[in-house]
Order: structure tokens, then sequence, then C-alpha cells
């Protein structure tokens, strides 16, 4: 529990550093810019990478920033490029994945498990039960009509995501780690 503590504790502050408000800013525009390079395989079901800028701010600031970010994110994107009416429940999931990421990497070194755990949650957590309750509630389908597809796209992308935010989050670690040793 102390952990847990400490973890949020360190996060809350370093989001408040001018170079945690910058990088998550950039990081939040570079979300926006990916978000328009996903592919829409039907109106339930879409691929695309913005999910490694959540790791990465939830990996660099902690889950105080991640959720923080997530809901700025879905706020942003909304406004930017609104996929019909605005639904909370996308911000929760958001937030929640940010929550996740942030507390499986924040101040610990990037791993290939790590990658597939933080994934693998996200993957479970917010986008097969959390997302899909919000479809079947915003289209009327039934929650079980809507879980195969989106259950198998999750389990199929899962390796394939996990192996992308491993690279992109250890190459992102260890160039923060140099500029931030330089700059201190």
């Amino acid at each position: 529990m102390q952990k847990i503590i400490a973890c949020f504790s360190d996060s809350a502050k370093e989001s408040k550093t001018l170079r945690a408000l910058m990088l998550t800013a950039m990081l939040i525009g570079l979300n926006l810019v990916l978000d328009r390079f996903s592919i829409q395989l039907m109106p339930q079901l879409r691929i695309g990478i913005g999910f490694l800028t959540s790791a990465l701010i939830g990996m660099l600031f902690g889950p105080v920033m991640g959720v923080s970010a997530g809901l700025v994110t879905e706020v942003v994107s909304y406004l930017f490029n609104p996929r019909g009416a605005y639904f909370p429940g996308f911000t929760l999931t958001a937030m929640v994945a940010g929550l996740i990421y942030g507390m499986v990497f924040y101040q610990r070194k990037v791993s290939l498990p790590r990658a597939f755990l933080a994934k693998g949650l996200v993957n479970f957590i917010c986008n097969i039960c959390l997302n899909t309750l919000w479809l079947s509630i915003l289209q009327g389908d039934a929650i079980m009509a809507l879980l195969p597809v989106r259950a198998w796209k999750n389990l199929i992308l899962w390796p394939f995501e996990s192996i992308l935010l491993f690279i992109a989050a250890r190459a992102v670690q260890e160039v923060y780690k140099k500029v931030k040793v330089k700059s201190a």
C-alpha cells in the first residue's frame, strides 16, 4: 500500500513541473495526429497506435498525469474530430487506461513482460469491458453481440501492440533519462 501511495504522491509532484506539462501537451498533440491515421474497420471497431502516447505519459509522469492526460486527450480529440455525440464513458475509459499505464510503468524499467501486462490490462479492462459496455449503451446492441468481435480483435492485436509499446517505451525511457540527467 505504501508503494501505491508513494507512486501517486511522486506522480502528483512531478505533474506540476513545467517539463511534465510541456511533454504531456506534446504527446497529447501527437495523439491527435495519430488518431487521424487510425483504421475504422466497422462502427464499433477501430485500429490505431494512439495508445502509445497514453502509455508514454503514464510511464514518464505516473498515474496522476496519466489520468489527467486521458481526460484532456479524449475531450480535445472529440472537439477536433467528433464522431457522433459526446459520451463521457469513453473519457472514463481513457482515464482508466492512463491510470493503468502509470501504475505499471512509472518509475520502473520497461520490460517486455511489463509491456504485455500493461497492454493486456488495458485491452481487457478498457477496450473489451468498458468500451463494449459504452458501445452497447450508445448503439442499443446487446453486449454479447459486440463482445466476440471486440475480444478477438484485442486478443489478436495484443502481442503486436505490446511489442510496439515495448520498443517505443524503451526508446523514450532511454532518451528521457539522458536528457533529464543533462538538464539537472
